[in-house]
């Protein structure tokens, strides 16, 4: 265990090995490569150029920059190809050196090792050791951490200017500039003497002689390396970084509700935040009703943008990255920024300008005010959402008692309860010991229950509980036809989708509201609050023909006749559907009622409503298109998409009729001007018991 240092060149052992550290690909020619000998060869220059090396370079005002290790391990080459080692002295040599006793073998002419000896002529308990090689048989190769490495290597080359005479000069293009656009940024006096690297430096002593393998050990070195190495989840990344303002607005979410006294807001343990998986897009317990993920998304699409994603509802966000600028800049304006700092902030000597700061860049003494900024406004308008309207309410409820009355009485039921309300990490300890279980007794083996399986077991029964009460809450009825229904109804405003659609909708109706008045900010928790109301107006209209609005929102797949929701998979990309259902519900008059106060012009909601109609109409009209391929091969595609536009119109029309009091006449009226041509049908049957919607 050593370290590669930057700084003026001179020849000590850390300066040296810096100089000596070598990627695969300038250790041998990638043609003379074959997969027996390929141990790490692709690098992403790119990505090393434009972010690592300025993070190793840059001095961070939030704490040191740091790289995890090097592993680097000496190898036999000649020529750019693989060798063999000599054979390693079989008894090592007691020799004199700096003052101390070593004890010394070699391998021929191509490295040397010392260790440090006690004095009864033992290694040293200080495991302290030196190593020697000669290049022209042996290379320090790089086995993992390339990047980092490549990072290192580059800015040595550019500060000496050894580029060309390195076995590298073919991709000095890809950092000399910018090497040097870092060094001239920081007035060209920076002193890199401070920046270290840590290596692991391996060697094999039994790799070497004839008949030895060292490549095929590095090759499992390197295997076992990267095979062990787990990336850390994102639920974990949000809850350690503190280098990006999205990972802090998040938590601060999360410390509301844990600091959350008054009981108006949903519990934490509602919120699953220690998801392991790394790729975790939905949550693993039954028990809650959204993730950290999700309210990272959330923080993302309102406070980050882009703007456009709020203010027109017919943009539909794609899979590329959106402008760093761009976003940091919408940010600015929906904190309010302009009223919270001044132009120059000075931050324990980092200066900073107002019109500059964004998710990446911010004073970190000015994070509580700029934390306690969100959290009075856009925090508090989230949490209001997800607290508050009628369907996440009642999840609530049902679970709070659930956990009251849960009774404890021994090891087993004390575990479960804490893999649901408490413990951090119980709930994925017992499934993975229950995983362990089953996979022993399809072995054949007879595993005893212990009282960790037991536990897990025990949570299947305690689900059922849990729909019982949510049922209760939501239907306010325990029927077996009206759980289903229940489940039914959470099997969609739990998705991050529904989740994310209706927070795109508090954002595109106070884009509106900003448009049309002063859009004050300290106001944004109040009308989230009268959003709420419009919708739980809504949800709780009378039933007619048997249809509670409570389950408007579910998918063909529920045993209602005529849903809205035909949406065939509700990935988060789908969202802005969801914003339209959302915003279909406050349109009408129980919920418009409660609303219309903060609107100048009811138009402009209208003409949102609209567009995000004829959205999800074209969503319907591709679906059907797909469907018919399928059923009817041969047809013409013109024929096609004039039938699937019949189907789509008709779907649409009878659900607006059914669920949302919007009547066929109101309907033609608004889809006559269409590009999409609508079937006249003769179903002119009214919604009955609630009068009309305007418009």
């Amino acid at each position: 265990m050593t370290k590669a240092r930057l700084g003026e060149d001179a020849n000590d052992p850390e300066r040296r090995l810096t100089k000596s550290l070598a990627p695969v690909r300038e250790v041998m020619e990638a043609a003379d490569l074959d997969f027996n000998q390929l141990l790490q060869r692709d690098l992403d220059d790119h990505r090393v150029a434009v972010q690592l090396i300025p993070y190793l370079m840059t001095e961070q005002a939030n704490g040191p920059a740091f790289f995890p290790p090097v592993v680097a391990v000496l190898l036999p080459f000649r020529s750019k190809r693989p060798s063999q080692f000599a054979p390693l002295e079989a008894e090592p040599t007691l020799v004199p050196d700096d003052g101390a006793q070593w004890l010394q073998q070699r391998a021929g002419e191509a490295f040397q090792i010392q260790r440090l000896a006690a004095p009864e002529g033992q290694p040293h308990p200080g495991s302290i050791g030196k190593l020697w090689w000669n290049s022209a048989e042996a290379q320090l190769v790089v086995l993992d951490g390339q990047h980092r490495a490549m990072a290192l290597l580059a800015v040595e080359r550019t500060m000496t200017k050894s580029w060309q005479g390195s076995s590298g000069a073919k991709y000095r293009s890809f950092y000399e500039h910018q090497v040097q656009l870092l060094i001239d940024e920081q007035g060209g006096d920076l002193d890199l003497s401070k920046v270290e690297v840590p290596v692991t430096v391996c060697w094999f002593p039994e790799q070497t002689g004839a008949d030895a393998k060292p490549h095929e050990a590095a090759r499992k070195l390197f295997v076992d390396v990267n095979k062990e190495a787990r990336p850390p989840s994102e639920s974990r990344i949000i809850l350690l970084s503190d280098a990006e303002l999205k990972n802090i607005l998040t938590r601060r979410l999360l410390s509301e509700l844990r600091g959350n006294n008054r009981g108006d807001l949903m519990p934490l343990y509602a919120v699953e935040y220690d998801n392991p998986q790394v790729n975790a897009n939905r949550p693993a317990r039954w028990s809650v009703l959204t993730s950290i993920t999700v309210l990272k998304a959330i923080v993302e699409r309102l406070l980050f943008g882009p703007a456009r994603q709020l203010q027109d509802v017919t943009f539909k966000q794609g899979p590329g990255r959106y402008s760093t600028r761009e976003q940091d800049k919408f940010l600015r304006a929906q904190l309010g920024f302009a009223s919270l700092f001044d132009e120059e902030i000075d931050d324990g000597g980092f200066p900073y300008r107002r019109d500059e700061l964004g998710n990446a860049h911010f004073p970190l003494g000015q994070v509580d005010t700029i934390t306690d900024r969100f959290a009075a406004t856009w925090g508090q308008a989230v949490l209001t959402l997800l607290s508050r309207t009628a369907p996440y309410a009642s999840h609530s409820r049902a679970l709070t008692a659930l956990r009251d009355s849960w009774h404890r009485d021994d090891s087993s039921l004390a575990l479960a309860y804490d893999a649901l309300f408490s413990g951090v990490g119980v709930f994925w300890t017992l499934r993975a010991s229950h995983d362990d279980f089953l996979t022993k007794k399809s072995e054949g083996l007879n595993p005893g229950k212990s009282d960790v399986v037991v536990a897990w077991e025990s949570l299947d029964k305690r689900e059922q509980d849990f729909e019982q009460l949510r049922a209760k809450e939501f239907l306010d009825s325990t029927t077996q036809h009206n759980v289903k229904r229940s489940n039914a109804a959470f099997t969609v405003f739990n998705t991050q989708a529904c989740q994310i659609g209706q927070m795109l909708t508090l954002g595109t109706l106070w884009e509106l509201r900003k448009q049309q008045s002063s859009g004050d900010l300290e106001e944004l928790p109040a009308f989230a609050a009268a959003l709420v109301d419009g919708w739980n107006a809504y949800f709780a209209q009378e039933h007619g023909k048997g249809r509670d609005r409570k389950l408007a929102f579910n998918n063909s797949r529920s045993d209602i006749t005529n849903p809205l929701n035909q949406i065939a998979n509700m990935d988060t990309p789908q969202a802005v559907y969801f914003r339209y259902f959302w915003l279909q519900a406050l349109d009408t008059p129980a919920a418009w009622e409660l609303v219309s106060q903060w609107f100048a012009d009811r138009q402009d909601v209208t003409q949102a409503v609209h567009a995000a109609r004829l959205l999800y109409l074209e969503l319907l009209i591709k679906q059907n298109v797909s469907a018919l391929k399928a059923s009817r091969p041969g047809s013409s595609q013109t024929k096609l998409e004039q039938l699937a536009a019949e189907m789509a119109h008709k779907t649409l029309m009878r659900a607006l009729r059914d669920w949302f009091y919007l009547d066929q006449n109101q309907y033609d009226q608004w889809a006559a001007p269409l590009k999409v041509p609508a079937q006249r049908s003769q179903d002119r049957e009214p919604a009955s018991g609630t009068a009309m919607a305007d418009g």
